[in-house]
């Protein structure tokens, strides 16, 4: 089971970098990147977020290889953990609009 969290980390590990480095494409397709004053900006502050559910993973398949029995419950944190990260982009995402 420990192996199912690794991967999930290194999946959301590779979104994070690849978030961080996207420059002003526009990677979200419920984001209006437009009307963003620096869409770069809102880039890197969703790469960093995403390093949250990455780490929440890691630690995940570290204590499920240590404790097996474990495997199950901590599985469910890595979704619980990306709609927080959800819940916390679209309400920061605020400080970045406004291209008036």
């Amino acid at each position: 089971m420990s192996n199912i969290q690794l991967i999930l980390a290194a999946i959301t590990l590779l979104c994070a970098v690849a978030f961080h480095f996207a420059g002003t494409k526009p990677l979200l397709n419920v984001v209006d990147y437009s009307a963003l004053k620096d869409p770069a900006a809102f880039n890197r502050y969703v790469g960093k977020l995403m390093l949250i559910p990455a780490a929440v993973a890691a630690m995940s398949a570290l204590i499920s290889y240590s404790y097996p029995a474990f495997a199950v419950p901590l599985l469910f944190l890595f979704p619980v953990s990306v709609l927080a990260l959800v819940v916390w982009i679209a309400s920061g995402s605020k400080r970045f609009a406004g291209n008036a």
